[in-house]
């Protein structure tokens, strides 16, 4: 496995356990104001980390890289599921 491919989903997952771990907290507290900014930071955040998702998808995944990739989101389609997001 390409050690930069590795280390995109890894930050990939990374954001999307933060994300959904903020969802909750926003959730919880709606009319929370001071939550309005960090939610703008995690807007900026996803469209950076799909960009770089985006520049993965050149065909050439190996049967590592594939495997991996499939578990990755798996499991950040999980948490995603469980947040209710």
């Amino acid at each position: 496995m390409r050690p930069e491919f590795k280390e995109t989903l890894d930050s990939y997952e990374d954001f999307f356990n933060e994300y959904c771990d903020f969802m909750k907290k926003f959730n919880e507290s709606p009319n929370d104001l001071s939550l309005f900014g960090e939610y703008i930071e995690y807007l900026s955040q996803y469209s950076e980390t799909m960009g770089k998702i985006g520049e993965l998808d050149d065909g050439e995944m190996n049967d590592a890289e594939m495997k991996y990739y499939l578990e990755v989101t798996n499991r950040i389609n999980k948490k995603l599921i469980d947040a209710a997001l």
